[in-house]
Order: C-alpha cells, then structure tokens, then sequence
C-alpha cells in the first residue's frame, strides 16, 4: 500500500514538473521573440517580394439579392508565407508550433475590390495565427463577404450564375506582395441550400489597378458557378399553377345546354389571379431580365382570358335569338367547319328524324274542301238518279239554288279562308326554315368548341416546352488550372535566429 502510494505521488510530480518545464519555454519563447527583439508587424517579413499562399474555401451562400444584384457569401479564407525573423530551435525551446494573435505578427492587408458592403469587417482580427519554428504562418478566418455580381434571372428557377470575388492587398503592390495559390484543404464541403456550388476555379493575375505611379497588384479571383435548386419552385409553384390552367381545357368539354361552361372559366381565371399575388415575392425583381417562369404564368393567365372569350362566343353561337327570321350560316364556316373540320374532329351531326319538309300539293290536300265538290257530287247523283235526260223543273231549280249558295260561300267566306290558310303556311316553312338554320348554328358551335379544345391542348403544351428548353450558357465555360501548380509555404531553408 505505501509502495504504490509513493509511485503514484513520483508520477504526479513528474506530471507537474513536466508542464512547468513546458510552459516555462513557451514563456521564454514568447517573451525572446516578442519582446526581447524589435519587431515591427506593419512591415512585410521578407525582403523583396512576399510570397502569400492564398486558398478560399466556400462554406455557404447565404443570400442573392437579384436587384441589387448582391451575394452574401460565408467563407474562409486560408493565407500562408513565411516569416525568416520568426524561427527558432525546436531542441533548445522544445516547442514547434505557437498560436499568435493577429496584432503581433504581420499580416496580410487582404480587401475585396468588388465588395458591396460599405463597413471593413474588423472579424479577422479575432483570430489567431499559426506560427511554426521553421518560419511558417498561417492566418484562417471566416467572414460574410457580400459582393457585387450580375445576375441574370432569365431562366429563373433553372439558372446558373457566375459570380466572381476579387482580393488583393490593400496597400503592397506585385512587387512587394506576389499571391499564389494554395493547396486545398481537405474535409470541407458546401452547404447546400437555395444555392448549390458545382464548379470554383481561382485566376491570379497582375492587374493596373490605379495609374498612380504605373503601379500593378496582384489581385485573385475567385470564380464561383452557382446552380439553383429548382426543386421547390418546380413543386410549390409551377406544379399547382399548371394543374390550375389544365382544369381550362374541361370547360371546352362541358355542354353549352348545361350553363356552367361560363362560370368553371371565370372561377378558374380568379383562382390564377390569387395564385400569381403569391408568386411575387419568390420571382427575381430585375429590370434587365425576364424570367422564364414569368412568362410561363403570363402566358397560362393569357389562354384562359382566352378561354373565356372564346366560351362567350361559343355560347352566342349556341343560343340564337329566336327571332322571327334567323340569318344563315355563311357560306365559308360551312365549308370550313361543317363539311372539312366536323368529320376530322368527329363531330358530326345527330341524324335525327326530323318533320319532312311538307310540298304545297301536300299542303293543298289537307286544306278544306272547295264547294265545287259538293256540287260535282250532286250533278253526279242527278246524272245517276235519271238516266234519260228529262226536263226536270225542279233539278233545274235546285242547281240554280246551289250556284247562288256557291257564289255567297265563294264570295263571303272561302277568299278570307284562302288568304289564311296560305299565311298559315308560310308561316309553318318560316318556322321550319328557322329551326333548320337554329341547328346549323348549334352545330357550328359544337364544332368551334371541340376545335378550341384541341388548340389550347398544343398550345399549354408549348407554354410547358419553355422549361424544357431552359439552360444557362454558363455552365458550358467552365475554366479550370491544371496548368497552376497548388503548392503551399515552404520555409525549410531559413536558418533559425533562437538557438
């Protein structure tokens, strides 16, 4: 028992002399290179140019503002050089790395030439740097980077869009400050949101940046191809709209007997009208552009307009006044529509038995009959009655009786008759000849509808192709450097100034 009590207190102190010993050399290391030597943290570490190792990595986009034409990027940014003043003996101070802060070392004055924000963002200088003895100094930090790019909302919500940010330093120019770029780190990824990273690519080149003493900086893109996720917009907005629009295509289907040919369009028309209140706030506000899905509803919105005007005029078609004279159908819609357009859309007319068309023989036989039968009648019966031909006062008295009877009929009554029965005629091949011309009309209706449905199917199918024929040019410029080798800091070949 008391054996393993005076072990376990010999390693305990050991432990403690141990971190003493340690933290005694991280307090002698600090305090020789910070303290014990000038330093100066606004003066660039080597002599000539600087070689700064530059990486960004891109973590988010968090928001793209298509009028102002804005993305709000989440990054971080990976700058590595070295620092020859910087170095010691890993045996004589038994450390290796040391973590600085931002304000005891030099630093690179990284700024974004096409930065949107009007405010420096002081975040970095809460970060702390890597220094290693051989020289070597990493700064990483992450910020909110919001910089300009264009925009183009054309094939909202199936776009692409090339953004680029530009660095450089604020106040060195190339030949004192030279970026190269990094090697990547590894175990990074995007994350995904509205926005979806699919290609990056980095240029460094030696750009003029003002005319002020022919002076050129190095300055770093960073060329980022976004890619939208269309997803929501494809089941949260153009799914329902276009479900909405294809109910338009049922109104032409519905009989004009039923009344509600009318009222399924307007509804119909209403219920897009809610429906595009709720698309402005997910639609690009651009002056420049015109999106796609825009177009897409303005035109739906526009056929069933049309839907309804045509539905009116069918309708008219189909209910003619029933005045005393209905006008004939014109030639060029019979021939158009009745004799080519019906048998092709199957719309040919009821074969119904319908009243024959009555002859004026026909109609003369169901008039009453004359006097002059009667009075043939009797002089048959009279030649029938007496076989011999006898003065017969009486007969002769008879006829002379019946002519007077037939001149008053014929004179009083049986012109008055003529003229009404021939007006009720007339009457009866006017009201046939409307009804006849009523439901060539009706007929032409029935065709106009059957043909307005087969137009609207094309053309809601043609308002869809847009889609379909969507795609930005930019994903077809994609630029890579595999010519530019991504190497990092090596500072090996300094000599320590701390033995």
């Amino acid at each position: 028992m008391t054996y393993s009590t005076n072990s376990s207190f010999y390693v305990l102190l050991s432990i403690f002399l141990l971190i003493s010993y340690v933290n005694t050399n991280e307090v002698r290391l600090r305090k020789s290179l910070f303290n014990e030597r000038p330093y100066d943290a606004k003066v660039c570490p080597e002599e000539g140019i600087t070689k700064v190792h530059t990486n960004l990595i891109f973590l988010q986009i968090e928001s793209v503002d298509e009028r102002a034409q804005i993305v709000t990027s989440n990054i971080q940014l990976t700058c590595a050089w070295c620092d020859p003043y910087m170095t010691w003996n890993v045996s004589h101070f038994n450390i290796s790395e040391l973590s600085v802060g931002s304000d005891q070392l030099w630093t690179p004055d990284v700024v974004v030439v096409n930065s949107a924000d009007g405010k420096y963002s002081r975040n970095r200088e809460h970060y702390a740097l890597l220094l290693r003895h051989d020289g070597y100094v990493r700064f990483m930090f992450q910020d909110l980077w919001k910089t300009i790019c264009k925009i183009r909302s054309t094939y909202f919500p199936f776009d692409l869009q090339q953004c680029t940010i530009i660095i450089r330093s604020g106040s060195h120019d190339s030949q004192t400050i030279k970026f190269i770029q990094r090697r990547p780190i590894e175990g990074h990824s995007f994350i995904r949101g509205e926005w979806e990273l699919i290609h990056s690519y980095t240029e460094i080149t030696d750009e003029r940046v003002s005319d002020f003493g022919q002076v050129d900086y190095s300055l770093v893109r960073f060329t980022l191809i976004l890619k939208r996720n269309h997803l929501y917009y494809l089941i949260k907005i153009i799914l329902p709209f276009t479900l909405v629009s294809f109910v338009t295509l049922f109104t032409f289907l519905l009989p004009p007997q039923t009344g509600e040919k009318l009222t399924l369009n307007v509804t119909i028309l209403l219920s897009l009208v809610i429906y595009l209140q709720l698309f402005t706030e997910y639609i690009p506000k651009s002056d420049d552009d015109t999106p796609i899905l825009t177009l897409f509803c303005n035109a739906n919105f526009f056929l069933v307009f049309l839907s309804c005007v045509m539905t009116v005029y069918v309708l008219y078609l189909y209910h003619r006044p029933s005045t005393s004279n209905i006008a004939c159908v014109p030639a060029h819609m019979k021939i158009i529509l009745l004799d080519y357009l019906s048998p092709i859309l199957y719309c040919n007319r009821n074969q119904e038995s319908k009243q024959p068309k009555l002859t004026k023989q026909e109609i003369e036989e169901k008039r009453p009959r004359r006097i002059s039968s009667i009075e043939k009648r009797m002089c048959n019966l009279f030649t029938l009655t007496t076989p011999v031909p006898t003065v017969n006062q009486q007969a002769i008295e008879l006829l002379k009786l019946l002519h007077q009877i037939k001149y008053h009929i014929r004179t009083q009554w049986l012109i008055p008759l003529n003229i009404v029965n021939e007006y009720e005629t007339g009457n009866d091949l006017s009201k046939f000849d409307n009804q006849q011309r009523l439901d060539e009309w009706q007929h032409v209706a029935l065709v106009l509808d059957r043909l307005f449905f087969i137009l609207f199917i094309i053309a809601m199918s043609c308002t869809a192709l847009l889609f379909v024929s969507a795609h930005s040019p930019v994903g077809n410029n994609y630029r890579t450097n595999f010519t530019i080798i991504k190497t990092d800091a090596k500072c090996d070949h300094y000599q320590p100034k701390l033995n």
